[in-house]
């Protein structure tokens, strides 16, 4: 029996400062992956875990079963029934379903030994099978390492294993994502590639942009989280908004998958109440999700679920709804199978091929220093046109024969909150930065979370630590402005120099989703030997100004340029990190 756990994209917070330690190095390598022209497939999670033990107080006679929602067609099986398998094979290959993702939990259990059998029923049927990897529980990213070789190992050459150009494919559950973090799953996934010969696809259960970088693929498990309690017509206006935004966030070069649920109920199970139940509606909820999906046309269509029938969201066969989520999975996937390969995103390029060709010329020569833990948009915005940049760590950072604004005339940070100050001596990386930046380089700020420099790596082992807020001592004026924007105010960015920000409207609204915390750059704050240019500015509708998204801070010789985080990550952000690329690379 699992546990509900729904995995929505959602803003990082001080509690998730883990996140923005991942090694660049690592991402850097991850970002040779690519995956386009991915053959459609429709797979369904499957729990292999009954026993005559899971199932409560059954009455034959009523058909009633004390910790299930609905009662199967086949009874109250046992999974390792061969003929139990062999009906489910039966049953998905006449739906069109092209195979399972088995729950497995730990090596050589009932779930491993199951997956075992499942595998030999389902070649014989010409399905295929992969495994759920649901949970670390030592929470060592070595221990993860060790079952994920040991699943590739003995099951990953089976003729049934789920396979993608020939790697075999291994989905993971949001628990065990959180349970190393991607920073885990990214070491993970990189040492896999180099121990087992051809390497693995790996999808991750966690919407975001980060997940997308580090695995193959992402998917969600369970969307009853945003659905319970809608409408069929409230579904398909959800799923229609919603799908097509998880396949953007999957981006160009990695698997998209779109989950799709007949309904979800768990209320039967000991669990704080109220539920999120997610009502079938006489069928209508899985028929809109298909019809959706469709529409949004993902790689892979995910059914959630073949069996947990604890939760309620089986498409097996019951004695309430019999075959009919069969039958609606048998009527719309060839409609999906049907459906060219998912293409390239439409949406128009803010910069044409030439000036991304224009730009990496003038950046040649000028090599770009990538300090520790890069993670922004701004990052892989570089990596896509072309562009060199180093990593460094932060040992190569204090040594000045290293860094320097000679050997380095840009340096990139483009990481979260949490950096590292010191490596030898008290507040050295200050230091050294500082030391940088005077001597004629420029630091481009272009943060993946809200305050750069804001808190020491060691917080990361001492949560009650407090913040030590470096980027005023670094000469970058950077206030905490609101985590929420004021309800009444319409907050608008106005472009101040329109000569460098080509690409930006001159006037577009401060994001409405997400995470709004607003640390604005302040001039008024600037040291006395400091200049501050203003390229954009937020303002509200009486014209006072709420502080600068993008500006320049000269310092000596050089100068350091700061983007506030979530302009990287929305329309704008292409247009405005090639501007002030190509204002810093062109001669002055």
């Amino acid at each position: 029996m699992r546990q509900l756990y729904i995995v929505f994209p959602i803003a990082l917070s001080v509690a998730s400062l883990a996140s923005a330690q991942l090694d660049t190095g690592a991402l850097l390598e991850r970002a040779k992956a690519r995956w386009t022209k991915v053959p459609k497939k429709i797979l369904a999670f499957y729990y292999g875990w009954y026993t005559a033990g899971s199932w409560r107080n059954v009455d034959e006679a009523k058909k009633t079963i004390a910790n299930v929602t609905h009662y199967p067609l086949l009874g109250p099986y046992n999974s390792q029934d061969p003929k139990v398998i062999e009906q489910h094979c039966r049953w998905a290959k006449g739906a069109h379903i092209d195979g399972f993702i088995v729950s497995w939990w730990r090596q050589k259990d009932y779930n491993d030994r199951t997956l075992a059998m499942v595998l030999d029923a389902a070649k014989a049927h010409s399905l295929q099978v992969t495994a759920y990897f649901e949970t670390v529980p030592d929470r060592r990213r070595e221990t993860a390492l060790k079952d994920v070789l040991y699943l590739l190992e003995r099951y990953g050459k089976h003729e049934a294993w789920l396979k993608v150009y020939g790697k075999p494919v291994l989905f993971v559950y949001g628990r065990a994502v959180g349970e190393i973090g991607l920073d885990g799953w990214l070491w993970v996934i990189n040492e896999v590639n180099r121990r087992y010969e051809g390497g693995a696809i790996f999808i991750g259960d966690q919407i975001s942009k980060m997940a997308a970088r580090v695995f193959d693929g992402i998917h969600t498990y369970n969307p009853t989280g945003a659905t319970a309690g809608k409408s069929a017509d409230e579904i398909r206006s959800w799923a229609r908004e919603t799908f097509r935004r998880w396949i953007d966030i999957a981006g160009e070069r990695r698997i998209a998958c779109v989950t799709i649920i007949p309904g979800y109920d768990d209320s039967k199970l000991d669990r704080p109440k109220p539920r999120p139940i997610t009502e079938r509606h006489g069928g209508m909820t899985y028929r809109v999700m298909w019809e959706e999906a469709i529409s949004a046309n993902p790689d892979w269509v995910i059914i959630t679920s073949w069996n947990e029938w604890f939760e309620g969201s089986e498409i097996e066969p019951s004695i309430e709804h019999g075959e009919r989520e069969l039958k609606t999975t048998a009527e719309y996937a060839p409609k999906f199978k049907a459906l060219s390969p998912r293409k390239p995103s439409a949406r128009k390029r803010a910069i044409s091929e030439d000036e991304i060709r224009i730009l990496t010329q003038a950046m040649r020569g000028k090599r770009v220093a990538l300090l520790p833990g890069a993670s922004s948009e701004a990052l892989w915005m570089m990596i896509e046109w072309g562009i060199e940049v180093s990593p460094l760590t932060w040992e190569q950072v204090v040594d000045e024969n290293v860094f320097n604004a000679r050997s380095f005339p840009m340096a990139l940070y483009a990481s979260g909150e949490v950096y590292r100050p010191t490596v030898h001596k008290q507040d050295d990386v200050v230091e050294a930065l500082k030391k940088y930046v005077g001597g004629g380089g420029t630091l481009l700020v272009m943060p993946s979370e809200p305050m750069p420099f804001h808190y020491d790596e060691t917080r990361l082992k001492e949560p009650t630590r407090g913040a030590v807020n470096h980027s005023v001592l670094l000469g970058l004026p950077l206030a905490i402005a609101w985590e929420k924007p004021p309800e009444k105010l319409k907050l608008t960015f106005v472009v101040k120099d329109e000569k460098v920000l080509t690409h930006l409207p001159k006037q577009f609204p401060f994001p409405n989703a997400g995470d709004l915390r607003w640390r604005p750059l302040l001039p008024e704050k600037a040291k006395p030997d400091a200049n501050v240019k203003t390229l954009l500015e937020l303002h509200d509708e009486h014209g006072k100004s709420h502080g600068v998204g993008i500006g320049v801070v000269s310092i000596g010789k050089g100068r350091i340029v700061y983007v506030w985080f979530r302009l990287l990550d929305i329309d704008v952000g292409e247009g405005l990190v090639f501007d002030v690329l190509k204002c810093l690379s062109m001669p002055e």
